[in-house]
């Protein structure tokens, strides 16, 4: 439809009611010449705006800037930990740190993904949450049944409580718990929650 047409046909259907609600007439002229071309300008506008932008790259914005903050902050604390680990032979110590650094580098390529409108972001971005609740859930359960050896001076401190010896053992055995309930209560709360924040926030793309 051209532009005079689409203005004409407008401006007929607004004079039309603007004189059925008791407007007078040259009012009416008035105001449906200025609702025509609002019309015909806003129309214009909308068929200037590229059709294929929804599928195209977007740039990155405050939807998933925690995706970038959390995948950088899990590779920090990944790759020293495994280093570290390394130095101390602790073959738990690197599995751990190969996990988190999986995980960061798996929520990096989410976000990477929902940037470029490409498949699978919601994925990996959900992926690397449920991977570090599973990792956490697992250590707490393996610290649990296999509790490293006490430290010479702890050892030594339990010796020489004689009749409390007892309860110290269960004090240590009650830190262990309390340690593990806690690392499984704060990653199910943030892992979950950002979880579920990406859900919410990539459902645009499925």
């Amino acid at each position: 439809m051209e532009p005079p047409t689409q203005y004409a046909e407008v401006w007929k259907k607004r004079y039309a009611e603007l004189l059925g609600h008791g407007v007078p007439e040259e009012e009416a002229k008035k105001l449906a010449s200025e609702l025509a071309a609002a019309a015909v300008l806003a129309s214009a506008q909308a068929g200037r705006a590229p059709s294929g932008a929804s599928s195209g790259p977007v740039p990155p914005s405050r939807t998933l800037r925690m995706a970038k903050f959390d995948g950088y902050g899990l590779l920090v604390m990944g790759v020293p930990s495994i280093l570290l680990s390394c130095f101390s032979f602790s073959a738990v110590g690197i599995l751990i740190g190969v996990v988190v650094t999986a995980c960061g580098c798996l929520e990096l390529d989410g976000l990477r993904r929902f940037t470029g409108r490409l498949p699978g972001s919601r994925q990996r971005l959900m992926g690397s949450q449920i991977l570090l609740i599973a990792a956490a859930w697992a250590y707490a359960a393996y610290s649990l049944l296999h509790p490293e050896p006490l430290s010479p001076e702890i050892t030594e401190l339990i010796t020489e409580s004689g009749e409390q010896n007892s309860e110290m053992i269960a004090l240590a055995a009650r830190i262990r718990l309390i340690v593990a309930a806690a690392i499984c209560g704060i990653t199910l709360l943030y892992q979950g929650g950002l979880s579920a924040y990406y859900w919410v926030r990539t459902r645009d793309l499925e």
